[in-house]
């Protein structure tokens, strides 16, 4: 990306965070918002996959950001929240710190993250959106989510 914003900008971002920083997601990808739920460790699940959990009678990996990041997880408290997203093959509930908003945007309020000599942002971040109070990382699903982790969840 040179400049421009490669997708369509979402009309509304979920803002949750991980560790020290907040990320978006386009609301039409996430199917649901729950308190963290019982999770069953799956022995041999891809790297980041905590386990299942039973959403309203499916079971779904849940897969941990902060192993992503690598960074270290805090003990859950009541702040913690499972994500349920569309990650393409399948749904995938995504361990999170805590939700903090719904945000409207338009494409004036997200900035791109690469520009022409600077360094490369990773391939899940489709720009930035700057709050009042800090940055926005707004993330795409199907490329945060690696291919495994979607192959197990559509399995």
């Amino acid at each position: 990306m040179t400049g421009q914003i490669s997708r369509d900008v979402p009309r509304q971002l979920v803002v949750f965070r991980v560790g020290p920083t907040a990320f978006g997601v386009d609301i039409a990808a996430v199917q649901e918002i729950l308190p963290l739920l019982p999770v069953t460790r799956t022995p041999g699940a891809p790297a980041g996959v905590l386990g299942v959990a039973d959403v309203r009678n499916r079971v779904i990996p849940v897969f941990d950001l902060h192993l992503h990041f690598g960074l270290l997880r805090p003990d859950e408290n009541r702040e913690t929240r499972l994500i349920v997203v569309d990650a393409g093959q399948a749904p995938v509930a995504v361990l999170v710190d805590g939700v903090d908003q719904v945000v409207n945007v338009g494409a004036e309020d997200i900035q791109p993250v690469r520009s022409a000599g600077s360094v490369a942002a990773p391939a899940y971040v489709n720009g930035v959106l700057r709050t009042a109070d800090r940055l926005v990382l707004w993330v795409e699903p199907e490329a945060l989510i690696p291919e495994p982790v979607q192959m197990a969840a559509a399995a």
